[in-house]
């Protein structure tokens, strides 16, 4: 309806498609059922007569029903959205412990080739976006799921052939987008390790700052630095 709406605005009240003269109504809100035609000669049911305005009242009608839908649809929004924090939060905070207690079971030797600042990043920096996928990995397929379901099916009641046209370019996107996105999720992973391990070099550079100083070492800190950093662009 809310599709339909903005199309009934600008073709009846404003344009005065339906309204010949100063004093032709039109009747808002009416609800018909039509049956089928197998069921033979049957007369439509009339669920409610609903309203006979004129052209400005027609247009005042309209309007706020529109403004009522949007109005629905923002709340809808707003508690979606307000929802799918609080669950990847949760979920971000058991991730985070449970990262913390497989940490504190590690042998002491395993830390001998870790760096803390590693560690560090990992529990903190990495698993940081995982809170917004986790609450997008529910929400997402369903909202926008029925979303497109919609449009979709307002496209073939309008056109089919249109409708069949969009379905088929879906189809594709469908197909050819996750086949796409495999080399960038291998080189997303490659990007974070690397990330990782200057996290690391950092770490030892603050850690050891003054034998730098000492030994006049700097210069090989900036180009160990800059190599790394290339690596990751």
């Amino acid at each position: 309806m809310s599709l339909d709406l903005p199309k009934q605005i600008v073709n009846g009240p404003i344009q005065g498609d339906g309204f010949n003269t100063p004093d032709t109504q039109q009747t808002f809100l009416r609800l018909v059922i039509d049956l089928p035609d197998w069921l033979g000669k049957v007369e439509p049911v009339v669920l409610f007569n609903g309203f006979a305005l004129d052209r400005f009242q027609m247009l005042m009608a309209l309007s706020g029903a529109f403004l009522f839908l949007v109005i629905i649809n923002g709340l809808f929004k707003f508690y979606i959205n307000t929802y799918k924090g609080r669950l990847g939060e949760r979920m971000l905070r058991r991730l985070r412990f449970q990262l913390i207690d497989r940490v504190l079971r590690f042998p002491p030797n395993t830390f001998k080739r870790v760096k803390a600042s590693e560690v560090a990043t990992m529990i903190k920096d990495e698993v940081e976006p995982l809170g917004g996928f986790i609450g997008d990995a529910f929400v997402q397929p369903a909202f926008l799921g029925l979303q497109a379901a919609t449009s979709l099916f307002f496209i073939i009641l309008q056109n089919f052939w249109l409708g069949f046209l969009a379905a088929f370019m879906v189809g594709i996107q469908g197909v050819v987008i996750p086949k796409m996105r495999r080399r960038l999720i291998l080189l997303g992973r490659e990007r974070q390790l690397t990330a990782r391990q200057l996290a690391g070099r950092v770490g030892e550079i603050v850690d050891g700052i003054s034998s730098i100083h000492v030994h006049d070492t700097s210069n090989y800190e900036r180009a160990d630095i800059a190599s790394r950093l290339g690596r990751i662009f």
